[in-house]
């Protein structure tokens, strides 16, 4: 299928959004993501800390109307209570996963790598394709702001080296009660997310960064579990 074919499925949608992915956008690119994550456990007393710091190169190109994107880098490192670890990732370069995108971002997964669990249980690279690419900015005047229709909120600022740029953040809250057989269980999630990005209309998303603060409070037979999730992820398109 021609590349002109893979241009009309990813460009999908037309609605209120100007900006959307198409396939000159990303065939062809590599990007370069460093995703890194403090996470809190505290269970009555005890309190656990662990940092897990993973950079990734993704290359993508084509087969008909589907993306392909491969690792051909990866690195991975854990601290737990101040001991380091580099972890083996040689299983996953060259992980491969296979999607559709659609204009607006969203990434539908047909085929993912398997992850070792030596490699999963510290930081599951299978899932990175999941969110990866930003949503595409809503049409602003530099200084403007709008709400899209997914709670985002968002806001451009001046321009910087022909690119355009913006802000935008969400937040979002939700809980869960599940009755087992003796036990229930009880769970709330607390989430924000504040990003920003660099974009151009000719090539699409050049570099985004995002803040994600993830509360999780599970109650059980007279306990409390909570898990704090501070993610600082940064993605640069690097070379086209």
């Amino acid at each position: 299928m021609s590349r002109a074919i893979l241009a009309i499925a990813l460009i999908g949608l037309r609605g209120t959004l100007t900006a959307q992915y198409t396939a000159e956008h990303l065939v062809g690119t590599r990007f370069v993501e460093r995703v890194q994550s403090e996470i809190v456990t505290q269970a009555g007393a005890a309190e656990r800390h662990r940092s897990v710091v993973r950079t990734a190169g993704f290359t993508i190109t084509a087969r008909g109307d589907t993306l392909m994107v491969t690792t051909d880098t990866v690195a991975l490192t854990e601290s737990v209570s101040g001991e380091r670890a580099t972890i083996d990732v040689d299983a996953v370069i060259g992980a491969r996963w296979k999607l559709l995108l659609s204009s607006r971002g969203a990434a539908t997964i047909i085929d993912r790598p398997f992850v070792p669990p030596a490699v999963s249980d510290v930081s599951d690279i299978g899932t990175a394709m999941d969110d990866f690419f930003p949503p595409p900015p809503p049409t602003l005047a530099a200084g403007g702001a709008t709400t899209d229709n997914a709670g985002r909120m968002w806001r451009r600022f001046a321009d910087s080296s022909g690119m355009q740029r913006y802000r935008f953040g969400a937040t979002r809250r939700g809980s869960t009660r599940d009755i087992g057989d003796s036990v229930t269980v009880e769970s709330t999630q607390d989430g924000s997310e504040n990003a920003a990005m660099a974009w151009d209309p000719q090539r699409g998303p050049i570099a985004w960064t995002r803040s994600i603060l993830t509360t999780v409070t599970t109650r059980f037979a007279g306990r409390t579990v909570r898990a704090q999730v501070d993610q600082r992820i940064i993605v640069t398109r690097v070379g086209s």
